[in-house]
């Protein structure tokens, strides 16, 4: 597959992440303590580096992991890297789902099996541990379904064509946003492929709202939900019954499988 870890990490034991983190966890309290809960990322980030390198540790920071698919290329930058243990740091009010979601994504690029996330926009330093159960063959043959699918135009072909051609190259599990911008650049780009639609309400005109389309009216969206799939279909047919979208093709992710379906007026 089409990504490149500047390092290959190889997953650590409990044992070796019990003594890593302490020591991490030491370190990441000293520098909460130091600095507050202001500072943006890398103030902590590179706070912490010191700190574990003075007691000896091996440690990396902002170490870049490039995709790439034909002329598509993203580069991801890790946060902290100490003995192969990978760290995502954040600076927010509470972690959440969306926070989770990215340093899982990270670890599935990199496949390893552990992930620990640290917030330092609380009162108090907060860890979270997390578990990537997958292996890189777990992600390489998704189930397609497309029985709610509808090849409106020859768009919607190339559409799927080059979203099967990056599950080729990236498996599944990784960002949905990730595969969406992918697309996107298939499509000619944002300024291309990305408008602002306009909503109205019978006479009433209501605002715009960003879409990515395919074709002159029609749009795609990607998710990665695993379930509450029927309320989130209600929400896209109303972004069409106020918009002048012919369609939409929704593409969801669910794990290993691949659900696509096409919503018209």
């Amino acid at each position: 597959m089409p990504i490149h870890p500047s390092m290959n990490l190889e997953s650590v034991s409990d044992a070796d992440f019990a003594v890593i983190d302490e020591a991490v966890m030491d370190c990441a309290y000293a520098a909460h303590n130091k600095f507050g809960t202001l500072f943006n990322e890398r103030v902590y980030e590179n706070e912490v580096a010191a700190r574990l390198r003075a007691l000896g540790f091996e440690v990396h920071t902002q170490v870049p992991v490039r995709v790439e698919h034909s002329s598509f290329q993203k580069t991801y930058f890790l946060d902290l890297i100490v003995n192969q243990m990978l760290y995502e740091l954040k600076v927010a009010a509470s972690l959440i789902q969306e926070h989770d979601a990215q340093a899982l994504h990270y670890a599935i690029m990199q496949d390893i099996r552990l992930v620990k996330l640290l917030n330092f926009g609380e009162s108090r330093v907060r860890g979270k541990l997390l578990q990537n159960a997958l292996q890189g063959r777990d992600r390489t043959n998704p189930t397609l379904r497309k029985s709610g699918m509808r090849l409106l135009t020859p768009n919607c072909e190339r559409l799927i064509a080059h979203l099967r051609e990056l599950l080729h190259d990236w498996g599944t599990h990784l960002s949905p946003g990730l595969y969406s911008e992918a697309l996107v650049h298939h499509f000619g780009g944002e300024a291309h492929c990305v408008k602002r639609e306009e909503l109205a309400d019978g006479p009433i005109s209501l605002g715009t709202h960003p879409v990515q389309l395919h074709n002159e009216h029609h749009a795609f969206t990607v998710t990665s939900l695993r379930r509450d799939h029927a309320a989130y279909r209600k929400h896209l047919d109303v972004l069409l019954s106020h918009s002048r979208l012919e369609a939409i093709q929704w593409i969801n992710l669910n794990q290993s499988r691949v659900e696509i379906t096409t919503l018209t007026k």
